[in-house]
């Protein structure tokens, strides 16, 4: 009996060698092959780059052909590719964006301008038109049509229909007088700002304008200098609905009609 039992412990003690000696071979073949497998794996990522630069920038897989423009109606459409001036023919991924996209910037006609790719043969161009605010005159005698922002954008002959002329008097409009205009007509609720016309700025970039009130009547609201906008708004918005033909809120705290 006592011989079997040793019998056994040796069996089992070689079994359990043995299984030790398959378990480090087989880790052992794990970490030869490891090199291998990362090495097939980073030569089929450069292959696959490789490829993808071929068709991006050599072949004619992916050939720039076409531009879409969003942002703009279809007439104005045709202006935004007439300055984009995108090179068709050629690989996508070779046409420079950037360099498209700074070419719309210059005309200064649109605030934003994004450039992209659109697989797999356009050209994407998405614009944000810039909106007119106020127009001045400048010494030429033509009209300036400037945005929110106070860039002038385009020249006319004269003012557009619902977009207010700032003057000062015999002076040139100031680059602080437009400025001046521009907070006080941005401080205005939008309906009231719609019927906004004759804006003036004096030499100290005091500003004053004239609003439609009841009716087809218009009252001149003396605005004065940058400061308390809102409450000033609030002031003009209240006293239209007062008698006098002039809303004088230059000094928000003593407002006074007449």
């Amino acid at each position: 009996m006592m011989l079997e039992h040793g019998n056994a412990r040796r069996r089992v003690a070689g079994t359990g060698l043995a299984s030790s000696r398959t378990r480090f071979e087989r880790r052992a073949a794990a970490a030869r092959r490891r090199p291998r497998l990362v090495a097939g794996i980073l030569a089929a990522l450069v292959l696959g780059a490789g490829l993808l630069v071929w068709v991006g920038w050599f072949s004619s897989a992916l050939t720039a052909s076409r531009v879409e423009v969003h942002g703009v109606s279809a007439a104005a459409s045709a202006q935004v590719r007439a300055v984009a001036r995108v090179p068709l023919g050629g690989p996508l991924m070779r046409v420079d964006t950037d360099a498209v996209a700074q070419r719309l910037l210059a005309g200064k006609a649109w605030s934003s301008v994004t450039v992209g790719r659109g697989l797999p043969d356009s050209v994407v161009i998405t614009v944000t038109p810039r909106v007119a605010v106020l127009a001045v005159r400048n010494p030429r005698g033509e009209v300036d049509v400037v945005d929110r922002d106070g860039v002038a954008f385009r020249t006319v002959g004269s003012a557009p229909d619902g977009v207010p002329l700032v003057s000062s008097g015999s002076a040139q409009v100031t680059k602080a007088g437009v400025e001046a205009a521009l907070g006080a007509l941005g401080s205005l609720d939008p309906s009231l700002r719609a019927d906004v016309s004759g804006v003036s700025v004096s030499t100290a970039d005091q500003v004053s304008f004239t609003v439609k009130a009841k009716g087809e009547n218009r009252k001149t609201v003396v605005w004065g200098g940058a400061a308390d906008g809102k409450r000033k708004a609030d002031l003009v918005k209240i006293l239209l609905r007062e008698p006098g033909s002039t809303i004088d809120v230059s000094v928000p705290s003593s407002p006074v009609t007449r």
